[in-house]
């Protein structure tokens, strides 16, 4: 069963990545301007004011952290300060938003661009920021790509389309960047909500978030189901590992898209659970920029 770690009434908590160095453990709200940061030895909470609204993080080698806000990328310093501004690469297209992100295998950081009033758009894709700042799009053709997560032998891209209510593989070249075989993974039912953050275990699982669906479904590497992993709240919306053994998955939910009568029963919506696995994760991979 999952525990309440932190009540942070998240309007949208996501992104929840385990800084390498500290074990602490940190998350974004996408629609306010605060991240927040959780001890898991101490399980103490701390709320941290933004000059945007965060989207996603990665740890950067050098210290730091890149971002994407929703309408640009950022590198921070530890607290989250911005120090540098790289603008909005899509400024051709000022009306898509950027969302979820993660670092690969290349060092290289890859985040996701989404169209927000017509959700169903395959403008969304996929672009990557090199390690010297530069950026690239390379893949498109996604109905609001949302998690994104390579696989633990660096060989495999795992991409949730939300609004094709499917998960994506692409085989990934680490030594050239290069992605081919787009094949599907798996199908999500609309009767289990949309598909939405994503990260992989040790054994190179899947863990994928419902949204409205009150569940996290583990896949195994063919795609078949493996466990069911319900959410006391209606959306989970992604996870990270922690802990000193990488077993303790820990998810961020949402308040956004629940109706008045669902925060009335589920109240907790929002906030940041927890729950013991038997497989751990893997370390957080480093953005080489």
């Amino acid at each position: 069963m999952m525990k309440n770690i932190a009540q942070s009434h998240s309007f949208c908590g996501e992104a929840p990545i385990r800084d390498p160095r500290t074990g602490e453990l940190f998350w974004v709200d996408t629609g306010k301007k605060e991240c927040w940061k959780i001890d898991p030895e101490s399980e103490e909470s701390n709320r941290i004011p933004t000059e945007g609204c965060f989207q996603a993080l990665g740890k950067r080698e050098r210290g730091g952290w890149i971002a994407p806000l929703d309408d640009r990328l950022v590198l921070c310093d530890d607290n989250l300060k911005i120090i540098q501004d790289l603008g909005n690469p899509t400024k051709e297209k000022p009306y898509m938003l950027l969302g979820d992100g993660t670092s690969g295998p290349d060092g290289c950081y890859y985040y996701t661009i989404y169209h927000p009033e017509e959700l169903t758009s395959k403008e969304g894709a996929i672009l990557k920021v090199n390690r010297d700042l530069s950026v690239e799009m390379v893949l498109t053709d996604l109905a609001l790509p949302n998690g994104i997560a390579f696989s633990p032998d660096d060989k495999k891209l795992y991409v949730t389309e939300m609004f094709g209510n499917c998960i994506w593989q692409y085989d990934f070249n680490s030594e050239n960047g290069e992605f081919s075989n787009k094949e599907l993974f798996a199908e999500v039912p609309e009767v289990d909500g949309y598909p939405d953050g994503l990260i992989v275990d040790s054994n190179g699982n899947v863990l994928s978030a419902h949204w409205q669906g009150f569940r996290i479904t583990r896949y195994q590497p063919d795609g078949s189901v493996d466990r069911i992993i319900e959410s006391p709240v209606p959306t989970a919306t992604c996870m990270a590992f922690g802990g000193k053994d990488l077993k303790t998955l820990y998810a961020t939910t949402a308040r956004k898209g629940c109706t008045d009568e669902q925060l009335e029963k589920y109240p907790e919506s929002g906030d940041l659970f927890a729950v013991e696995m038997d497989i751990p994760g893997i370390p957080e991979r480093i953005f080489k920029g």
